[in-house]
């Protein structure tokens, strides 16, 4: 039977058909479908601010979409149209062209859509097209599709309708139309007051000076209810379960809105306080006073009423009145703690900190920011202040040589910095604070030869000012101090870019050119160096080292005439300084006006008669000359001269020999001179040795302006004068004693 039955059916029965998708109706709902996804990518990519990206597929679900419906008109499906598909997609496309700021292309979307009839409340969409005008600064244009909208809206959307009216306001507003503005926001504070409304009105009769309307106003600011915003709201979240989940209460979107939304009222309404209490009395303390009592009788904003109490006090500095701020500030101690919170006190306790240290009153200053760290730990600027206070002392006991106590306040001093960085990580007062604090404490670690804390420390100063250059990129301030740290440090090439971004921040500082000539000349740069230390002789033409470096550099150039004219210039800044004169007779010797170089020497003569080099000098070109009676009058004072110079030498010698003996004893048998550190990073060079200073007769100029240069070479970030590079030409002047070049070595 059973092969018999098999036979019969002939085998398997065949697959079921595939079901043809190819059908017009299918074709049209797959492109319907994909027009769906590509606007919902959009919509995500422009939540996610990816503008470009949004507006692209808003495009390309346009062009899928004129697909959809010439494929439905082809296949006579007219019927399955959808209206609400084609208006979100071209709504989509104006809102995208909006967002990328293609404004005359959103425009004509928007008005396509506005004109077809078969898109129902189509006509809200003039309130898109008043903004772009406004966007756009065309605020006529912008007030008449305003008021088109208010139009087509019902009396059933009287929310839509107030915030259109407040659109207004603010047309109005920038058209200086103060008077049509108020009736604008007059008319939505009658029909539903909101804050923001509030505010604009008040800032209309601000600027029209009506004092009266402005404390009215400001009244119904302060009355205006809403159910996300009230007392009661406060008791109930007094009153909430303690053992409530505190995760779920942090998602909780609807309790995160309420709280933007009071502290967004909270800040109009301070902003508000702020601009009038000034301008709505006579007296702006009686103004102040005004607004205060208004604030404590609401019992919303007692908070902000505290506020205004330390405004009051900013207010009396603005008008340099520190004794009246400081009363209103310490008023704060004598109330009742219940009524002020911690963090209003801290910000009163960090101001009056402030004010006493800007006073120079450090004992104070630092009393008030211990109160202010106190009050709440978490307020970055009062560990700021508090720090700033642990600096002052410590640069009092550097000053005192007592150097243990000042590494321990700078220590101090670091440690608030770094808690204030760790509660606003871009708090930039205490970065920068920080930094100088690590640069100080290097300076000090150098004076005391400690070379390891020395490199730990001027490397964390050079550190925290990194991280507040990636902050502030153009603060000359932040530029300054890496260039002078990476100078120190020796690391020419980062150096020198950083003196290339400062020079481009501050043009004209003539120290910061200085400086940067100083490291080029360091580097051989000369051509480099000398266009920086003109510019610096162009801002500030009295600098000494500037106009010291010009005249060597010229004088190596052999172009004594324009080296005279840098070297007469100091001796009219330093008219006492005899070896500016003798640089100038110099270079008149060098360009063979030897009478005018007599000349200069004889008048140096009659300022200075002991002036062993000026006589042999005048000696040499009277023989030169062939004046014999001047030469011999000279001769016998530079003979007069040099008896005297080797009777003070001795005495100094002697002098010198007994006061070593007598502080080799005090020390055990040692000695040790001091380097000190002088601010803003340069260090004192190591005095000279005192047999240095006795020479033979008084130092000629040249030595003593090459001993000034060498201390600056010392220093960090000091300045290197050119030396001479070839060897003096012979000549009859017998230069090999006197050092005739008389320029900086």
């Amino acid at each position: 039977g059973m092969n018999a039955f098999a036979s019969a059916g002939g085998g398997s029965a065949p697959p079921l058909e595939k079901k043809d998708a190819s059908s017009p109706e299918d074709e049209a709902r797959e492109l319907e479908k994909k027009v769906n996804k590509l606007l919902e990518d959009s919509a995500i990519a422009r939540s996610e601010n990816k503008l470009q990206l949004a507006l692209d597929l808003a495009k390309e679900a346009a062009r899928k979409e004129r697909q959809l419906g010439k494929l439905r008109e082809q296949k006579q499906l007219m019927d399955q149209m959808n209206i609400d598909l084609t208006y979100a997609v071209y709504f989509n496309l104006a809102s995208q062209l909006e967002a990328n700021e293609y404004w005359p292309e959103a425009l004509n979307s928007y008005s396509l859509i506005v004109k077809n009839k078969q898109y129902a409340n189509a006509g809200r969409l003039r309130i898109n097209i008043g903004n772009i005008y406004f966007k756009q600064q065309k605020y006529p244009a912008a007030i008449k599709m305003y008021r088109m909208a208010l139009d087509q809206i019902p009396h059933s959307g009287e929310h839509l309708r107030f915030k259109i009216m407040r659109n207004i306001g603010n047309a109005f507003v920038r058209m200086g139309n103060y008077q049509d503005a108020i009736m604008s926001y007059e008319a939505s504070m009658e029909g539903k007051p909101d804050f923001q409304s509030g505010f604009n009105l008040i800032v209309c009769y601000f600027a029209l000076g009506d004092r009266e309307k402005m404390k009215r106003s400001f009244a119904k600011l302060l009355d205006i209810k809403d159910s996300n915003f009230g007392e009661e709201n406060d008791d109930d979240e007094a009153n909430e379960d303690e053992d409530e989940d505190e995760a779920v209460m942090e998602e909780d979107e609807l309790k995160k809105a309420h709280k933007e939304y009071r502290s967004k009222a909270k800040h109009l309404v301070l902003q508000a306080a702020k601009l009038i209490a000034p301008k709505i009395e006579k007296d702006f303390v009686a103004g102040f006073d005004y607004i205060i009592e208004m604030l404590q009788k609401s019992h919303n904003y007692m908070d902000v009423a505290s506020d205004m109490q330390i405004s009051k006090a900013i207010y009396f500095l603005k008008q340099k009145n520190s004794k009246d701020a400081k009363d209103s500030l310490i008023a704060f101690e004598k109330q009742d703690n219940n009524e002020i919170d911690a963090t209003t006190m801290s910000r009163a306790y960090t101001n009056l900190c402030f004010i006493y240290f800007l006073e120079g009153n450090i004992k104070e200053a630092d009393k008030y920011g211990t109160k202010a760290i106190q009050s709440d730990r978490y307020n970055a600027k009062a560990l700021v202040n508090k720090g700033n206070c642990e600096m002052n002392k410590a640069y009092a006991y550097e000053e005192k040589e007592k150097y243990d106590e000042a590494r321990e306040h700078f220590t101090m001093a670091k440690e608030l910095y770094m808690e204030g960085i760790g509660v606003e990580a871009d708090c930039i007062e205490a970065i920068f604070n920080l930094g100088l604090c690590c640069k100080s404490m290097a300076h000090l670690e150098h004076m005391l030869q400690n070379d390891l804390d020395y490199q730990k420390n001027i490397r964390a100063a050079l550190q925290a000012f990194e991280k507040l250059y990636s902050i502030m990129p153009d603060s000359p301030e932040c530029n300054y101090n890496i260039a002078v740290i990476y100078d120190e440090l020796q690391k020419t090439k980062k150096a020198s870019v950083a003196y290339q971004r400062l020079i481009a921040l501050v043009k004209t500082d003539a120290g910061v050119l200085a400086r940067y000539g100083s490291l080029l000349a360091r580097e051989d740069d000369e051509a480099a160096a000398y266009e920086n230390h003109h510019e610096s002789y162009k801002f500030f033409p009295v600098d000494m080292e500037v106009i010291s470096w010009l005249g060597a550099y010229f004088v190596k150039s052999e172009m004594y005439e324009k080296a005279m004219e840098y070297f007469q210039k100091a001796a009219q800044i330093q008219p006492k300084e005899v070896k500016w004169r003798l640089m100038v007779a110099s270079c008149y010797r060098r360009i063979g006006s030897y009478q005018l170089a007599l000349r200069t020497y004889e008048e140096i003569e009659k300022s200075h008669p002991d002036n062993l080099e000026c006589l042999n000098y005048l000696v040499r070109l009277c023989k030169e000359l062939g004046m014999k009676d001047k030469k011999e009058e000279y001769q016998s004072k530079l003979a007069r001269a040099e008896q005297e110079q080797a009777k003070l030498a001795s005495m100094r010698t002697m002098q010198d020999v007994s006061s070593m003996h007598a502080q080799q004893e005090f020390n055990g048998g040692g000695s040790r001179r001091d380097e000190g550190y002088v601010g803003y990073g340069e260090f004192h060079a190591r005095a000279p040795e005192t047999d240095s200073l006795m020479q033979q007769g008084q130092m000629d100029a040249a030595a003593e302006v090459a001993r000034a240069v060498a201390e600056r070479q010392a220093a960090g970030g000091a300045k290197k004068v050119i030396s001479k590079a070839k060897k003096e030409e012979d000549d009859d002047w017998g230069d090999e004693e006197l050092g005739e070049d008389l320029l900086p070595m």
